[in-house]
């Protein structure tokens, strides 16, 4: 908890600004008075936070309340369009694109393949094209553009906006930096598996949990960690790499270099490898294996809980590292939450909507698979929302 006396005037002054806007945002419309209540802020506080909102274009007047004695008062709304924002999601699959406003109302969305021919500047030359078309066909002002979130499936740096290492789409040492210059927009870079945590703890059904962790399934596997509201990355910014704790004396290489990783028994390729072991035939996708015809086979629902035996042998070990309130599954699993929970109650005997262990609620993500598009796409409002930085 943020104590004011540590605080300087600079800090407190933000804080004001930042809990200001959010308590407008939140009611939609309200008056001075009430925020100046909700907050415990004095009315002088409130009307020089919102005069330079309103100069912003953040806030607008939109009315008079009933009086209570006085003069009436100025009822204000948020202008949720004063801003947009875009998020991007690279998978090795493919590149996902968002447009959201300030009210986090997705107002478009585009998507294209990642070809696997195409060198990491050709799939940003692609994403710069795609933005363009984006803002133009939507008829959004560039000036109105908070940023550009970007989710990667890899260790990121984040501050020096440099993409450390990403095995599965073959990139290592890239710097943002000329991307940014080209964009003309400022870039906010993050790994997909922390932005998904941070956009489950927004706008998900664990927001306003304390401590979470999200794993995210794709080509490989994922963890964001969450400890007191704040994304938990560590000094090195490399907390969370669950997926790469040995669990296996098996000699199959990983991506990694090392052997026996968790993501070589969990990932969205183990579930496709255990689907052609129990069936004899290849499926191309995790849409095919849940498909209806497909999913209701014995041999299919046999290779779905051999991956949940997978699954939740790393998922234990997250527990009992963390005991954290929640574990969420979520990246391209987290569709499947029906099909998944079907055969998960049926081996452990539970008819609900999660699974509980050492107190822990293990629950599929909200947002589906669109976390870390979501997720990547809020990174450019967090210092207009946060006061304090919410990914560390």
């Amino acid at each position: 908890m943020i104590k004011l006396d540590s605080l300087g005037q600079d800090q407190i002054k933000a804080m004001n600004r930042a809990n200001i806007i959010k308590i407008i945002k939140q009611n939609g419309e309200i008056t001075k008075q009430d925020i100046a209540a909700a907050l415990k802020l004095s009315i002088p506080t409130v009307t020089t936070n919102i005069n330079q909102l309103m100069e912003e274009g953040l806030v607008e007047e939109a009315g008079v309340g009933d009086s209570t004695g006085g003069r009436k008062p100025v009822i204000l709304r948020f202008v949720e369009n004063a801003r947009y924002s875009v998020g991007v999601n690279v998978s090795p699959d493919s590149v996902g694109i968002l447009l959201i406003n300030l009210n986090n109302t997705i107002i478009d969305e585009v998507s294209f393949v990642y070809e696997k021919e195409y060198s990491f500047l050709e799939v940003l030359d692609r994403l710069e094209l795609e933005i363009e078309n984006l803002l133009t066909r939507n008829h959004v002002d560039k000036k109105k553009v908070s940023g550009v979130g970007i989710s990667l499936p890899g260790l990121v740096d984040e501050d020096r906006l440099i993409l450390e290492n990403a095995p599965n789409i073959k990139v290592r040492d890239f710097d943002f930096i000329e991307f940014q210059n080209r964009l003309q927009f400022k870039i906010f870079i993050e790994n997909e598996a922390n932005v998904a945590a941070y956009a489950e703890m927004e706008m998900g059904k664990t927001a306003n949990m304390r401590n979470v962790v999200y794993v995210s399934i794709t080509e490989g596997v994922g963890t964001g960690i969450i400890i007191e509201q704040h994304i938990y990355k560590s000094t090195k910014k490399k907390a969370g790499e669950f997926g790469h704790m040995r669990v296996s004396d098996e000699t199959t290489p990983c991506n990694c270099g090392r052997t026996g990783c968790w993501e070589l028994m969990a990932s969205k390729k183990a579930l496709l490898r255990y689907y052609h072991e129990f069936t004899g035939s290849r499926a191309a996708s995790l849409e095919q294996v849940f498909s209806e015809e497909s999913f209701n086979t014995p041999a299919v629902q046999e290779a779905v809980e051999k991956y949940i035996d997978c699954l939740f042998i790393g998922i234990e070990n997250i527990i009992l590292a963390l005991n954290p309130e929640y574990v969420i599954i979520g990246g391209e699993l987290g569709k499947y939450e029906k099909e998944m929970l079907e055969l998960i109650n049926r081996s452990n005997h539970m008819k609900s909507s999660f699974v509980e262990y050492e107190g822990t609620k293990v629950v599929f993500s909200a947002l589906e698979d669109k976390g870390p598009l979501i997720g990547a796409a809020l990174l450019p409002f967090e210092e207009l929302f946060n006061f304090a930085r919410s990914v560390l």
